[in-house]
């Protein structure tokens, strides 16, 4: 097991997420309020465990996907009620063994950087397909996605329509929870709701200076954001508010879910 990691705005419900090195065991976590003079069981819950595979698309080899690795993530809704020190308690089993208990502490922030669930969507003007010669300036994935690239978040909050907009960088992912959310989940949700929702996927990083090896540095709409690591995913609603965000590892049903709602209202 890796790091846990939380925020909470209110009392939003939010994704624990904890990297994995133990791939498809039964996690079952157990939550503490530190914040008293004694630890207060809150909450507990069966974790959800996410498969991906670990890949990146070699540019210089004709595009070509090499694959080096598993990985996933062990997934929970929690609610907390109030931010400050919390802890979990991670119990694991691998078949028929049962491993020692994981205690683990960890704060929950008042606000967290990225937009929160029921905020605002920010109206990113993000470069699209009308502002480039080609699609590889702005879309490093083989073969490129021009759909998801045809409007920008402030025009398609003017649509009052849901959205699904996707902040990832397939060929460059270099993080230990990136999996391949362009393909297992943007893809498998446009196919089947394309005609009532907009999706828009944004490189997070300038790919020329990515190309050129000149480091990761963040477009406008990462810094506007305030997204501190990729890939992550936000469904926006009719009215323009945030109804859900995903970030690492991320399954389809969870994101649909959330999409189908945004479609209800």
């Amino acid at each position: 097991m890796g790091n846990v990691r939380s925020t909470v705005s209110g009392v939003a419900r939010r994704r624990l997420w904890a990297a994995a090195a133990i791939l498809g065991a039964d996690v079952y976590l157990t939550f503490y309020d530190l914040n008293g003079d004694q630890p207060q069981v809150r909450s507990d819950a069966h974790a959800q465990f996410l498969g991906a595979e670990l890949f990146f698309i070699d540019e210089a080899s004709g595009n070509e996907k090499r694959i080096v690795g598993e990985t996933g993530v062990y997934v929970a809704p929690v609610t907390f009620d109030q931010p400050g020190e919390w802890g979990v308690r991670v119990d694991v089993t691998i078949g028929d063994r049962r491993l020692d208990p994981l205690p683990f502490r960890f704060n929950v922030l008042e606000k967290s950087p990225e937009p929160a669930i029921g905020d605002s969507a920010f109206p990113s003007r993000q470069r699209i397909l009308d502002d480039v010669k080609e699609i590889s300036q702005i879309d490093s994935s083989f073969p490129p996605r021009p759909h998801m690239h045809s409007i920008t978040v402030a025009d398609a909050l003017k649509k009052e329509k849901p959205i699904v907009l996707a902040f990832a960088t397939p060929a460059f992912c270099e993080s230990r929870t990136c999996g391949p959310v362009m393909e297992t989940v943007m893809d498998p949700l446009y196919n089947k709701y394309k005609g009532r929702a907009i999706f828009i996927h944004i490189e997070p990083y300038k790919l020329k200076e990515l190309r050129e090896g000149i480091g990761r540095i963040p477009v406008k709409a990462t810094n506007e954001w305030k997204l501190e690591s990729e890939p992550w995913i936000f469904v926006i609603d009719s009215q323009g508010k945030i109804a859900g965000k995903f970030e690492g590892i991320i399954g389809l049903k969870e994101v649909e879910q959330v999409l189908r709602d945004a479609l209800k209202g």
